[in-house]
C-alpha cells in the first residue's frame, strides 16, 4: 500500500521545464457547400494568434497546458442566412485552449488530451443583415510525431488527428443551436527549436457535415483549412 502511494507521488510531483510564449499567423480558408457539394461562400485571410503554454515534467509523463487568443478579419464572398449575395469582411476573435499529456520514448513522442476552441463570426454589411454566429468546439486530440536533438537544436514532426465531440453553432438571427455533424478534422506539421527560440508549420483541416434544421435553419456542409506559421520564445 506504502509502495503505491510513493508510486503516485512520483508521478504527480511535477517540476516546471519551460514556458513558451508564442506568436502565430494564420492564413484562414473557410467554405460552405450546399447538398450538392456547391459552394455557397468562401471567406479567406489571415488570423492572429498569441498563447502560451507552459510544460510539467511528471517524471514518467510530461504535461503541457495551452491558452490562446486569435483576432482578424477576412474577406467574405458568398450569401447570409437569407440567400442574399454579399461581398464584404467577416470578423473574427475566438479562445483556445488545450490540456496535453505526454510521452518521449526515444525518437518518438505521442501526446493526447482534450482541447476547446470558442470563436465568434461576425458579418457586417450594409447590403444585407449582418449577424454573428457563436461557435464552439469540444475534441481529443492524439498527436505521433519524431524528434531528434543535435546539441542545441531540436527537429521534430507531427501528425494529429481530433476526435469531435461536439460542435455547436448559435446564428444571432434566431434563437437555435445547431451542431454540424462529424467530418474529417487533422494536422499535420513540424518545426525547429534552436535554444530558446522556436519556428512552426502546420497545416489544419476540420470539416463538418451538414446540421439537422432547427425552426427554418442549419448550418450547411463547412469545411475550414490553415496554414500556421508559429514563432515562440522559450522562458
Amino acid at each position: 500500500m506504502i509502495k503505491k502511494i510513493l508510486m503516485g507521488v512520483v508521478i504527480l510531483s511535477t517540476s516546471s521545464t519551460a514556458f513558451d510564449l508564442q506568436y502565430s499567423l494564420k492564413s484562414f480558408v473557410w467554405k460552405e457547400y450546399d447538398d450538392k457539394d456547391k459552394q455557397l461562400l468562401k471567406e479567406s485571410g489571415f488570423l492572429h494568434e498569441i498563447g502560451f503554454s507552459h510544460t510539467f515534467d511528471a517524471q514518467i509523463l510530461y504535461i503541457k497546458p495551452y491558452a490562446g487568443i486569435e483576432i482578424g478579419s477576412v474577406n467574405y464572398d458568398g450569401q447570409t442566412q437569407t440567400g442574399t449575395p454579399v461581398k464584404t469582411d467577416t470578423n473574427y476573435w475566438g479562445v483556445l485552449t488545450r490540456l496535453m499529456v505526454g510521452k518521449e520514448i526515444k525518437y518518438i513522442f505521442i501526446e493526447a488530451g482534450a482541447g476547446y476552441h470558442y470563436w465568434k463570426r461576425n458579418l457586417e454589411t450594409s447590403t444585407a443583415t449582418g449577424y454573428t454566429e457563436t461557435w464552439s468546439q469540444l475534441y481529443i486530440p492524439v498527436r505521433l510525431g519524431l524528434q531528434n536533438r543535435y546539441k542545441n537544436v531540436k527537429l521534430y514532426g507531427y501528425g494529429e488527428y481530433r476526435f469531435n465531440i461536439k460542435t455547436k453553432n448559435e446564428p444571432s438571427i434566431v434563437s437555435v443551436t445547431l451542431e454540424p455533424e462529424n467530418g474529417l478534422f487533422f494536422s499535420a506539421g513540424g518545426g525547429v527549436i534552436v535554444n530558446r527560440i522556436k519556428f512552426e508549420l502546420e497545416y489544419s483541416y476540420d470539416r463538418w457535415e451538414k446540421s439537422d434544421v432547427e425552426k427554418g435553419v442549419f448550418q450547411p456542409k463547412s469545411k475550414r483549412e490553415i496554414l500556421k506559421l508559429t514563432a515562440g520564445y522559450m522562458f
